[in-house]
């Protein structure tokens, strides 16, 4: 009887034992630059799309910027393949769990848009978006 409690308490202790594991590994920074030369026009429907999403767990899992990037990628899916839905408006349904908040629904609303007309960037657009960016030529001409 003694051996088998022993053998017993033997086994607990391998069974309940903790291990810790480090990893550890170094990084080296690459600087790269990628650019893209390409224009296209925007191209935006009038007409208003509403399409309510429900995730899945999996979905829930992965986050709140995630779940909207799928309710929009569903919601032009449905209505006519779209590129972008222009302005969207998110609402969002949840229910509060004593350990976790699920996500019953998530309704997007908004214009869809399409990309057309896709040209190499011209100097003149080049020189538009760099001044949006705030780029050189803006400090230049604005004198900030």
């Amino acid at each position: 009887m003694k051996k088998l409690v022993l053998l017993m308490a033997t086994a607990a202790m391998f069974v309940t034992s903790c291990s810790t594991i480090s990893h550890t590994a170094t990084t080296e920074n690459v600087d790269t630059k990628i650019t893209n030369r390409t224009t296209a026009n925007l191209v935006v429907s009038d007409k208003v799309i509403k399409y309510t999403f429900t995730p899945t767990r999996s979905h829930q899992r992965a986050g709140m910027k995630s779940l909207r990037a799928a309710a929009v990628a569903k919601a032009l899916e449905v209505n006519g393949n779209g590129d972008v839905i222009v302005c969207p408006e998110f609402e969002i349904k949840k229910t509060r769990g004593l350990f976790r908040t699920s996500i019953k629904y998530i309704t997007v609303t908004g214009h869809v848009g399409t990309y057309e007309k896709f040209h190499s960037t011209t100097q003149e657009e080049a020189d538009i978006i760099n001044t949006i960016n705030g780029g050189n030529d803006c400090k230049r001409k604005c004198k900030h």
